[in-house]
């Protein structure tokens, strides 16, 4: 008899261990691509957050940014069933229709970083894009209140994140009147080595360049050494708006090589983008906002007089 009763019990040990384990709420969180850094914070964060609510995080993605390779990640995950999707969209069109099929299929879906807004995404997560490409050209402006010709660098073309901040920038430029004269935008793939080299090439190559405004901030990846072109640009009086303040980057302001950085909060995205789609996978109330369903997550601005502050309160990488 206790032998029967000790089967029973082990029994219903197990039923309620895969019970639990049958319950445990699975998101994915899917980055532009694996091998860009400017996501470790929200990883970091996303993952911590998962561990906090007791859900499983996965981290994966496309290994390089490409909006076909993310449709791919995007429907294993729908084969897989996991319950909740948090992704970055290299491609606002080309991501729709897979995100409408991952939510048909009653997977929740939120964006970060980069939104796909037609889509039926849950909400989005992140940066006011235009804002920061207003705030960017407002800075210009004030560097270069006589004009001048200014390069635009940014990671791939069609993403909508980034083509937001350059409709920021030069809707801004020419709501002012402003005598600066937009270059065209030179595109590094979201590859580091790739914008160091677009970087320093198109510089070496426009002598009478007067500044630069970087809608994301790759090339401040590399070593500093990386970027002798930069360094001279600077210091022959060239001007240089970049956005993202990440640990790396942060060197560049003291360094004399960046005017000023205007930040990203990844940690949040990260964070706040986890919590809000387990909540809303576990039926709690979520207060999303207006009917476009975005939630903030602010910018800091960088530059010689608020680095070191700001640098020390950075994650170290």
């Amino acid at each position: 008899m206790k032998k029967l009763l000790a089967i029973l019990l082990a029994a219903l040990m197990l039923l309620s261990l895969s019970s639990a384990l049958a319950e445990e709420i699975e998101i994915a969180v899917v980055p532009k691509s694996l091998d860009n850094a400017i996501f470790l914070d929200a990883k970091a964060t996303a993952e911590a957050k998962g561990e906090e609510l007791g859900a499983k995080i996965y981290w994966e993605g496309p290994t390089t940014s490409d909006a076909a390779q993310q449709v791919n990640v995007v429907e294993s995950l729908i084969e897989r069933q996991v319950d909740g999707i948090l992704i970055s969209c290299n491609d606002a069109d080309a991501l729709k229709d897979v995100i409408d099929r991952a939510v048909d299929a009653g997977i929740v879906v939120g964006c970060f970083d980069s939104d796909s807004p037609e889509s039926k995404r849950a909400f989005y997560c992140g940066t006011d894009n235009y804002a920061i490409g207003k705030l960017s050209a407002e800075l210009m402006m004030e560097y270069l209140p006589e004009g001048g010709k200014v390069a635009i660098l940014t990671g791939v073309l069609g993403a909508p994140n980034l083509e937001m901040r350059i409709t920021g920038f030069k809707e801004t430029l020419e709501a002012a009147n402003s005598p600066i004269e937009v270059m065209p935008v030179q595109t590094g793939e979201d590859d580091v080595q790739k914008s160091v080299e677009v970087v320093s090439q198109y510089t070496a190559a426009n002598p009478d360049l007067a500044g630069w405004f970087f809608d994301g901030g790759w090339p401040y990846f590399a070593d500093p050494d990386a970027l002798p072109e930069v360094k001279a640009f600077m210091e022959n009086g060239g001007h240089i708006v970049s956005i993202d303040t990440c640990y790396p980057m942060m060197q560049y302001v003291g360094l004399g090589m960046v005017d000023v950085l205007v930040g990203q909060n990844y940690p949040t995205m990260g964070a706040l983008g986890v919590e809000t789609l387990y909540k809303l996978i576990t039926g709690e109330e979520v207060d999303l906002g207006d009917e476009t369903h975005y939630i903030d997550t602010g910018y800091e601005v960088v530059d010689i007089e608020n680095y070191e502050e700001v640098w020390a309160n950075k994650a170290p990488w």
